[in-house]
């Protein structure tokens, strides 16, 4: 079963990376401001971006010369409009991105939005953000420590997919889902405290991550998903209330279980 899991993990990982594709190439044009590009597409210094749904701007994609390390900063406003989102695949591979400031004028970021920034360390997600795409963060390998929007009300799938270096993060008390794979291969977390809020734990969402040793879920009605903790660090210990399905869960897994007090 873990093995039929790990392939239908794999190839929704291999869909939302075709449905996003590669960023269209773009120029600046000069460096000239608000200089349109193909469509819709406007520049801004080194971004593009475009008009979303509600008249506000959403960063689209980033240009930039060389191969030095970059730290970004997204700008909160264009000529007086705010910048509200970060589209899909805004910053997807690019590796020379280190470290990105998002304003607190963004309230969503799209699908894959820094899926295969392998050079980020850390990122502050504002809490402003309300909601966040599919694997925005997948695959970021050297990404290390996240703090996320306490606003924020779902770890989307795969949003860490491959985060083989994330050691620091604190799901946030508004958090109620955690979606499929999100944290899928995440090899150096070590522990984690699911709040009581969450309701859902997705299919393979914390599968292969071989240093996960504690792994605590405070609601003990929360549905637990096939293979949610499969085959991770042998020594894990589910903790949790002594009557809930988290219990089910580790009997039926063979994890270690223990009631949280």
């Amino acid at each position: 079963m873990k093995k039929f899991l790990a392939i239908a993990l794999a190839a929704l990982m291999a869909l939302s990376l075709a449905a996003c594709g590669n960023k269209e190439d773009t120029t600046n044009n000069g460096g000239e401001n608000n200089a349109a590009v193909g469509g819709n597409e406007l520049v801004f210094g080194d971004f593009t971006y475009e008009v979303n749904e509600k008249g506000d701007y959403d960063i689209t994609g980033y240009e930039h010369a060389g191969t030095a390390a970059v730290e970004v900063v997204i700008p909160s406003e264009i000529e007086g409009r705010p910048v509200t989102g970060i589209a899909a695949s805004a910053f997807k591979g690019d590796i020379n991105v280190s470290k990105v400031t998002i304003p607190d004028s963004v309230t969503y970021i799209g699908d894959l939005a820094f899926a295969l920034c392998e050079n980020i360390t850390e990122i502050t997600i504002p809490n402003s953000v309300t909601a966040m795409g599919k694997g925005v963060f997948m695959e970021c390998t050297g990404l290390t420590k996240v703090t996320l929007s306490n606003a924020l009300t779902e770890i989307s799938d795969l949003t860490f997919w491959g985060c083989t270096a994330l050691t620091d993060i604190t799901l946030t008390e508004t958090v109620t889902a955690i979606g499929d794979g999100a944290f899928w291969n995440c090899t150096a977390l070590a522990k984690i405290s699911v709040p009581a809020n969450v309701t859902s734990i997705g299919r393979a969402a914390f599968m292969y991550c071989d240093a996960l040793t504690e792994a605590v879920v405070a609601n003990a009605e929360a549905v637990i998903e096939e293979g949610a903790f499969g085959a991770c660090n042998d020594a894990l210990v589910l903790k949790g209330a002594a009557s809930s399905t988290l219990k089910t869960y580790a009997e039926s897994e063979g994890i270690t279980f223990e009631e949280n007090k």
